[in-house]
């Protein structure tokens, strides 16, 4: 089984198999500051008082109220202008926030003016470009998983039973909560989901 998420198309390419996928970095930028307080504590949006997960329109920024942390969380999926590329060590990019996702979030969200991160790190996502979902497929005795777009870590329990099933010789596979699931709808050539429109 190859499950190597961004590093799949290095241990691949040499044999000729096409991990359908390319390699980009995302970056998280953490932030405390007694200006954002108003977004940890909000009345009647949802049981927790504060700020839901919030996409702001047509930018790809995304922000998370950390409880846990007393913190806000945020990201910007940079679709253009961010090239795609495997990089051993991803670092985050302080100036990625200031010169880019700070000026449309102040629009938005006005609190955030002169709040610096505390905080910031940077991974990798396997962009699948074709329908951003995962795939999971065997040749010549090998299973082959990844392409996740990012959503591996929410879709790991399913995917690992998608593998074992599909490893085992089985059609169908139990999904948590009971759904069944056809294991050849991941495949390539056997290929039956409906693209991934929500991907951050």
């Amino acid at each position: 089984v190859v499950a190597a998420g961004v590093w799949s198309a290095r241990l691949l390419d040499p044999i000729g198999f096409d991990a359908l996928m390319r390699p980009k970095k995302r970056q998280l930028f953490v932030f405390k500051h007694p200006r954002l307080k108003g977004l940890l504590e909000v009345k009647e949006l949802n049981e927790y008082g504060a700020l839901p997960l919030t996409v702001l329109p047509k930018a790809g920024i995304f922000v998370k109220a950390e409880l846990t942390e007393g913190s806000i969380w945020l990201g910007c999926a940079d679709e253009l202008g961010r090239a795609f590329g495997l990089e051993d060590d991803p670092q985050p990019e302080e100036d990625y926030y200031t010169n880019n996702i700070y000026h449309v979030l102040v629009k938005y969200l006005p609190c955030f003016e002169d709040v610096r991160p505390v905080n910031m790190w940077a991974g990798q996502y396997a962009i699948n470009s074709f329908d951003g979902l995962p795939v999971v497929t065997s040749e010549a005795g090998m299973i082959y998983v990844g392409a996740a777009s990012g959503s591996g870590i929410m879709k790991c329990d399913a995917l690992g039973r998608i593998v074992a099933a599909l490893h085992a010789g089985e059609e169908e596979v139990e999904l948590y909560g009971g759904r069944r699931f056809r294991v050849a709808d991941l495949g390539v050539t056997t290929r039956n989901v409906e693209r991934e429109t929500f991907i951050i």
